[in-house]
């Protein structure tokens, strides 16, 4: 396969993790670059209506469970989200 030369601008903060990405998975930028937009672009293309309606299901229940956390356990919720904020970034590395 050849690959076609596409000039790309991007913020310096995102080059930063960009090559944080490739540091830890011992690939170039540009290959961490092909991984991600062939992954968008595949995810992009096959989303099916049982995905979305299960995506939207989700959303409610995150939404739901926001909204009776927020106003039932009020005094709990901001450590919660902190948490919940930690954990995912310990996830993301």
């Amino acid at each position: 396969m050849t690959l076609q030369y596409i000039p790309l601008r991007l913020a310096p903060d995102l080059v930063e993790r960009l090559d944080g990405i490739a540091a830890k998975q011992t690939k170039s930028r540009a290959q961490v670059m092909r991984d991600g937009l062939q992954f968008f672009a595949q995810r992009h293309a096959i989303i099916s209506e049982a995905e979305f309606r299960r995506l939207l299901s989700d959303e409610f229940i995150f939404l739901a469970l926001d909204t009776i956390i927020q106003t039932q356990h009020g005094d709990v919720y901001r450590d919660l989200l902190d948490e919940a904020a930690r954990r995912a970034r310990d996830l993301r590395g």
